[in-house]
C-alpha cells in the first residue's frame, strides 16, 4: 500500500487535532501520514531534515509558514503546497485550501492534491522532439507492452510518433507483424530501414567528420507506418549483429538524428535493461524516462542494485537520470506490499495487471485493453504536457494541449 506523507502545519493546535482525530478514524485515512507542526521553527527543522531523505507528497500551512518556507528553498524543493487559507490571501486559487470546511472535504482535497504528479525537469537540447524512454532494471518488467502503447495513445491523441525498439532480441515482431506493411503488400526496402540508416550516419560521419546531414526526405524511405499502433517504426532488424556492434555514439548519433529530422512529436524508445552501448546511449539522450517495477522482492532487489551501481560508477549521469524519471509500478494489484529499494524513491503511478495477456494469440488482444489504454493515456499526458509547457516557456514551441484529462 503506497502511503502518502503530508505536513501539516497550524497555529491553532486544536484545529491540528480536529484534524488529525478524524484522519486516525477514517478508511481514507490509512493511506495518508500526517506529521503536524504550531511551531514555525519545528516546520522548518524538520523540512531541512527531509532534505536528501523521502520528502513528503504535500505540505499544507498557514500563510505565515507557507511563505517563510517557500522562500527559503520550499519553492524549488518540488514538493506540492496548498496554502490553509480563510480567503483573504492572493493565491492561485489552485494552491488555496479554505481552513474552516467539512473534514471529508478537506481530506478528500488533500488527497487529491497528493495524486497529482510532482512536475520534473524535462531536457531538451534545443529541439521541438519529446523523445521518452521506456526503461527498467530487469527483463519481463513489461517495457515493450508500455511501449507500444504509449506510441499508440500519443498517436491517436494526434502526435506525430515515432516508436524505435533497440532491444537485443527485440519481442515485438509477433505482435505487429500484419502491421508491417504498406498496403497489405511487403516492402524489401522497409524491412532493411533501420540497418540501412545506421549505415548511412556512419558514413556521413566518416566522410564529413560530423554527424550526417539531415536529407530533405528525412527518415521516409527508412521507417514504415504501422496502422494499428498509430505510428512509424523500423522493421526489426534480422541481424543482431549490428544490434550488438551498436556503441553508445551510434545511439546517441541515431537519435539526434531522428530528432532534428523534425517529423515527429514524440520518441518512443524501447531497450534494453543492461549496461550496453545503446542502453547508455538512450540514458543520454532521452528527455524522460517511464521507469517501470514490479512489485516482488525480487525486482525491487534488483532496481536498488541498478541505482547504487549507476551513483557509484557514473553519478553524473545518475542524478540527471532521477531528475528525468517516473516511477511507475507495472502489473499493478490493487496495493504495493514491498518497500522501495531507497527512501529518497517514489512512485509517481501505477498500470495494472492485465491477466488475459497470458494467455496472447493475436497483437489485437494487447494493443486494445481499455482499462491499460486509459491508465497509459494519463501518463502520456503527464510527460507529454511536462514537456510541451517546457517548451512553451521557452518559446519553441506553440501547440494546443490536445489531451483532455
Amino acid at each position: 500500500m503506497i502511503v502518502l506523507k503530508v505536513v501539516l502545519v497550524s497555529k491553532e493546535r486544536d484545529y491540528i487535532s480536529a484534524w488529525l482525530d478524524y484522519v486516525q478514524g477514517n478508511s481514507s485515512g490509512l493511506h495518508v501520514r500526517f506529521t503536524a507542526f504550531s511551531q514555525g521553527d519545528s516546520f522548518k527543522d524538520h523540512m531541512k531534515e527531509q532534505e536528501g531523505r523521502e520528502l513528503p507528497d504535500l505540505v499544507i500551512a498557514e500563510p505565515e509558514f507557507l511563505n517563510d518556507w517557500l522562500n527559503n528553498g520550499g519553492e524549488v524543493s518540488g514538493v506540492p503546497w496548498l496554502m490553509l487559507s480563510e480567503g483573504m490571501e492572493e493565491v492561485d486559487e489552485a494552491k488555496r485550501l479554505m481552513k474552516y470546511q467539512p473534514l471529508p472535504a478537506l481530506l478528500d482535497a488533500v488527497m487529491h492534491a497528493c495524486r497529482q504528479p510532482r512536475r520534473k525537469k524535462v531536457h531538451h537540447p534545443g529541439q521541438e522532439t519529446l523523445s521518452i524512454g521506456v526503461v527498467s532494471a530487469s527483463g519481463g518488467s513489461g517495457k515493450t507492452a508500455v511501449a507500444l502503447h504509449m506510441a499508440k495513445q500519443l498517436g491517436l491523441a494526434g502526435y506525430a510518433v515515432l516508436y524505435l525498439n533497440l532491444e537485443t532480441l527485440d519481442s515485438t515482431l509477433p505482435f505487429l507483424e500484419k502491421g508491417l506493411t504498406r498496403s497489405g503488400q511487403r516492402h524489401p526496402d522497409a524491412e532493411t530501414g533501420l540497418s540501412r540508416l545506421l549505415y548511412d550516419l556512419k558514413v556521413g560521419r566518416k566522410e564529413s567528420g560530423k554527424q550526417l546531414q539531415v536529407q530533405s526526405k528525412g527518415v521516409d524511405g527508412y521507417v514504415v507506418r504501422h496502422e494499428a499502433l498509430k505510428s512509424d517504426v523500423f522493421w526489426p532488424l534480422s541481424n543482431r549483429k549490428e544490434l550488438l556492434q551498436m556503441t553508445r555514439e551510434d545511439t546517441s548519433n541515431l537519435l539526434r538524428y531522428l530528432t532534428d529530422c523534425g517529423q515527429y512529436d514524440v520518441l518512443i524508445l524501447d531497450g534494453d535493461s543492461g549496461w550496453d552501448g545503446r542502453s547508455e546511449g538512450v540514458l543520454d539522450a532521452a528527455d524522460a524516462f517511464v521507469w517501470l517495477v514490479e512489485d516482488d522482492i525480487s525486482a525491487m532487489h534488483r532496481w536498488g542494485q541498478w541505482l547504487q551501481h549507476a551513483e557509484r560508477t557514473k553519478p553524473d549521469l545518475y542524478e540527471s537520470m532521477l531528475d528525468r524519471s517516473r516511477f511507475v509500478v507495472n502489473k499493478y494489484r490493487d496495493n504495493v506490499v514491498n518497500v522501495l529499494p531507497r527512501p529518497d524513491l517514489h512512485l509517481d503511478a501505477v498500470l495494472p495487471y492485465i491477466p488475459s495477456w497470458k494467455q496472447l494469440s493475436q497483437e489485437e488482444v494487447m494493443l486494445s485493453s481499455p482499462i491499460f489504454q486509459r491508465e497509459v493515456k494519463r501518463l502520456c499526458a503527464m510527460l507529454v504536457q511536462d514537456g510541451e509547457e517546457e517548451l512553451k516557456q521557452t518559446g519553441r514551441i506553440q501547440k494546443q494541449d490536445r489531451w483532455a484529462l
